[in-house]
């Protein structure tokens, strides 16, 4: 689906959620613009930030911006079970796609903004999602933040690179947008991927220009939340559902318009 379209989807939400079946949620509707990426294209991401990988080691965010090649930067929730995973797994999948090595050209940093979550959080989300492709994994940074910090750290990181995030106490769950960050060397934000099911191209020529210390303009808004999940009821809530099925609805007169086309195109000749 284009980005077109999965924003005119969006913009939708409140009439696909006009009668929504009542859930435990706190968080409503039309305060989710709030969660949007602030974009700051050419802004500097501090340097002084405190870490641990999976395996409990420090990392500060210099170690990481001083190797000499751009970053992906993603936030998620390592313990999440809503959109983090299709964006971590749509990720994946595209850089196996793009002609460039991992850690020689590019690397990917997977911060969790979680105080909860930790070294062994991080190692099974990168086992879960990256050790099919060795090279790859090879590439992957997966953090955490340090347990006595309370996440303050962490949240420094996510305002300075303009992505939002809030804890909705009802659910236990993070409402936060989709997307990546793609960083030059030395930390500077080059330009942003929102949404999920990234192209293969687009990553590619983004991390070449990040490589280059290149600028971008701000992405078009697209604004695609990990949130809604009902974990009381193990099911998406009728906010995500029917979304959800929209998107699904809208792909499918997609595909039969151009089987309907193809089919006329040789009697049109």
């Amino acid at each position: 689906m284009t980005r077109f379209a999965m924003a005119a989807l969006l913009l939708l939400l409140p009439g696909l959620t006009a009668g929504a079946e009542a859930s435990p949620a706190t968080l409503l509707p039309g305060s989710f613009t709030e969660f949007a990426f602030d974009q700051r294209p050419g802004a500097q991401l501090p340097r002084d930030i405190r870490l641990r990988d999976e395996a409990g080691h420090a990392v500060t965010t210099a170690s990481l911006f001083d190797r000499g090649k751009p970053l992906v930067l993603v936030f998620d929730y390592f313990r999440c079970t809503t959109l983090c995973g299709v964006v971590l797994g749509d990720l994946a999948a595209a850089l196996a796609q793009v002609p460039l090595t991992p850690e020689k050209d590019y690397t990917v940093v997977a911060v969790s903004f979680d105080p909860g979550d930790s070294p062994a959080d991080a190692a099974a989300l990168k086992a879960r999602h990256f050790e099919r492709d060795p090279a790859l994994a090879g590439a992957i940074h997966a953090l955490v933040g340090d347990s006595t910090d309370r996440g303050r750290e962490v949240r420094r990181l996510a305002d300075a690179a303009g992505f939002r995030y809030r804890l909705d106490e009802a659910t236990e769950q993070y409402a936060h947008p989709a997307g990546v960050v793609l960083v030059s060397p030395g930390g500077t934000v080059s330009r942003y991927i929102l949404g999920v099911g990234y192209d293969p191209t687009d990553l590619r020529l983004g991390l070449v220009d990040a490589s280059r210390g290149a600028v971008g303009s701000v992405a078009d808004h697209l604004l695609l939340l990990c949130y809604g999940y009902d974990a009381a009821q193990g099911r998406y809530n009728a906010e995500v559902g029917r979304l959800f099925q929209a998107t699904g609805v809208l792909s499918v007169l997609a595909l039969g318009l151009l089987v309907w086309r193809a089919a006329r195109r040789p009697g049109q000749g």
